[in-house]
């Protein structure tokens, strides 16, 4: 295995002997120490490997033998890069790939949150707490501290988190996360009621454990009991009631239990705002200063330049210039040309059309930080406006939406408020 990575390396050669003595031929390889190996043979013809030194000491061994010899191939290291020097754009794309893949796999590309315990923790705020210490899509692996960023996840979430450890995985990082579990007293039983995030009147209400407090088309404001979290039942057994009447409310307690449910109402989300019809921007002149400024460590040592830029106005830019980091190490020292340019403020109006819509996007974007994965749009967001003068646009944008609205808090079964009952009217929340 040796013999042949060292011949790889020189460069060996493929021959074909025939004629003569063959056998004559492979005594005299002896005598002069030529490496010979796989060799073939037929009656007449013979073929074998060597190394490209003993090919220029063989030919008084063929002469001594009476055989003829004939090179078949060249192989190895050597003759790969002859043929290679002939194309550079492949020599090129070989290099570019490698650095590529050297690049590629010195960053993260998945991150994988696994929470384990009651999988009341949304793995998502764990990604984005784990992002505000450095770590996100694409960060490089050399700049990543796993221990600050564990400390910083335990400290942002130490309520809801008992540790999170961090394990690198090649191109993958995961974050491992144990949540807490509330330890209650011998004889103690949790309630969790569900109660409504936001107003709105119910569409739908699916329960799976406790006791319903609502029902479709009610209207519920903020805290409002939804499901109460007991598993409640009729002292006396199931009441007797006329046929289209409803059934009473049942009044006994079982046990006391963690509330489930799926509610979901129609909301009707507003929003007003006043857009300046007039707005400042700031234009170029053309003037720039630079100052170029030696950082070591903690201090700043001016090189070139002004200390602060003539212009009474203007815009700054930084482009810094180090030696390359090497895994956790950085180079101590930077160069820093600062650019500064000089701009002139000008006052434009606005169109209110451009107004309108600006109003229509935040609404917009509003909406995508509040609702949730199940949550959908029913009806369009509409653009009203109210007020208009010559420095401003009053736009009011309102949209109807179909929600989750439930949510946990603790406590004991409530006695249930009389829903007040409604048609098809919105509710502004």
């Amino acid at each position: 295995m040796l013999r042949r990575l060292v011949a790889f390396l020189l460069g060996h050669l493929r021959i074909e002997v025939s004629g003569g003595r063959i056998e004559r031929f492979l005594n005299l390889a002896l005598e002069h120490n030529l490496a010979l190996w796989n060799i073939q043979r037929t009656p007449d013809v013979m073929r074998v490997s060597l190394t490209i030194r003993d090919f220029l000491a063989m030919r008084p061994v063929a002469r001594g033998a009476g055989v003829r010899v004939r090179l078949l191939s060249r192989q190895g290291m050597p003759f790969i890069l002859v043929r290679l020097r002939r194309r550079p754009a492949l020599i090129l794309g070989a290099l570019t790939c490698i650095a590529f893949i050297i690049w590629a796999t010195s960053h993260i590309w998945i991150i994988k949150v696994q929470v384990t315990g009651p999988k009341n923790l949304d793995w998502r705020a764990v990604k984005a707490v784990a992002a505000e210490a450095g770590l996100r899509w694409g960060a490089r692996k050399g700049d990543l501290d796993t221990r600050k960023i564990e400390a910083h996840i335990q400290e942002r979430m130490g309520e809801m988190a008992s540790w999170a450890i961090i394990r690198i995985q090649g191109t993958r990082a995961v974050i491992e996360v144990v949540e807490k579990v509330a330890v209650r007293r011998q004889g103690e039983v949790g309630c969790v009621n569900l109660v409504a995030r936001r107003p709105g009147v119910i569409e739908e209400i699916i329960p799976f454990q406790g006791e319903p407090r609502v029902k479709k088309g009610d209207i519920v404001k903020t805290g409002d009991l939804l499901v109460e979290c007991a598993f409640k039942y009729w002292e006396g057994g199931r009441p007797m009631v006329l046929p289209g009447t409803e059934l009473p409310q049942r009044e006994s307690t079982a046990r006391t239990l963690v509330a489930q449910a799926i509610v979901r109402a129609r909301v009707t989300h507003s929003r007003y705002e006043e857009i300046p019809l007039v707005q400042t921007v700031e234009v170029p002149t053309g003037r720039e200063e630079q100052r170029w400024v030696l950082r070591w460590k903690d201090q700043s040592i001016l090189l070139r330049g002004n200390e602060a830029p003539s212009f009474a106005k203007y815009q700054e830019s930084r482009q810094t210039y180090g030696l390359p980091s090497w895994r956790n190490w950085r180079a101590p020292v930077e160069l820093v040309l600062v650019s500064a340019r000089e701009v002139e403020v000008r006052r434009e109006p606005v169109p209110a059309q451009a107004a309108v819509e600006k109003a229509t996007d935040r609404m917009e974007s509003q909406l995508r930080w509040i609702l949730g994965p199940s949550d959908k749009v029913t009806r369009p967001l509409q653009a009203e406006i109210l007020e208009q003068t010559r420095e401003f646009l009053g736009v009011r944008t309102t949209v109807e939406t179909l929600e989750e609205i439930a949510q946990p808090r603790a406590g004991q079964p409530l006695p249930a408020p009389a829903p007040e009952r409604t048609g098809q009217n919105s509710v502004h929340p």
